[in-house]
């Protein structure tokens, strides 16, 4: 699940992770993923969420591998807006 409230960035990301054969569901707020997330019967393998790092002013992902629908306690770490296709691809790899 990706959840992004930029629609460009929404799309860009998933698009990308679509043509690496991943399937994909978009949120464009956490109101909206936690409703996703209720309605799925199967569990997410990784959710990427927009947010803001702490003391700074840019922006980034930061991945989470939730152990079930409700379990988003766990906080990898984050990918900086912006990123290549590639940086995007390897850091999804390699938390999957």
């Amino acid at each position: 699940m990706i959840v992004d409230d930029e629609p460009d960035v929404l799309n860009a990301v998933k698009s990308c992770l679509e043509s690496d054969d991943f399937e994909v569901v978009t949120a464009t707020n956490s109101r909206e993923a936690l409703e996703i997330m209720n309605e799925e019967e199967e569990n997410f393998g990784l959710i990427l969420i927009d947010t803001h790092i702490p003391d700074s002013d840019k922006s980034a992902l930061f991945s989470m591998k939730p152990k079930s629908k409700m379990d988003t306690s766990k906080m990898e770490d984050f990918l900086q807006k912006p990123f290549t296709r590639e940086q995007l691809l390897d850091f999804v790899k390699g938390r999957i």
